[in-house]
């Protein structure tokens, strides 16, 4: 649920990536916020440990991955860690995928202890890899396939 304003930003930030190229990098987490508000009817709110609120009041953290190689994101790659060091101060962690033209490709979802859990498991306690996400998470856009 994104305010008048917050959708014109989003816009104007995929024209403005799109421009930049390569260095358009710098944006991405920033639209794959802003997108998943739009597409899950979140209320953007990025605070410190969450960036999202849902309608029933779950804080949500929300990752972003954008291919500038290829067409599909690595799934050998990694996420940011969805833990820092104050803890987990969220529910759930989402974690989008954005097309070469900055459009949402794919969103999961997965709830706080489940990535706990996985981020401890992690060798060394690094972040999770986007393939180990995407198939322990649920996938919410587009549906369930």
């Amino acid at each position: 649920m994104l305010t008048k304003p917050q959708l014109q930003l989003l816009e104007n930030l995929k024209r403005v990536a799109k421009g930049l190229g390569d260095e358009g990098r710098c944006l991405t987490d920033l639209i794959g916020e802003l997108s998943v508000c739009q597409s899950l009817n979140l209320i953007w709110k990025p605070s410190a440990g969450y960036d999202a609120v849902a309608k029933n009041g779950e804080l949500v953290q929300i990752k972003s991955r954008k291919s500038w190689t290829t067409a599909n994101v690595n799934p050998s790659g990694r996420l940011g860690k969805f833990g820092r060091k104050a803890g987990y101060p969220f529910d759930k962690g989402v974690y989008v995928e954005l097309g070469q033209d900055f459009e949402v490709s794919g969103i999961w979802e997965m709830g706080v202890k489940t990535i706990k859990k996985l981020e401890i498991e992690e060798s060394g306690g690094r972040p999770l890899h986007v393939g180990t996400f995407k198939s322990k998470a649920r996938r919410l856009w587009p549906d369930s396939v």
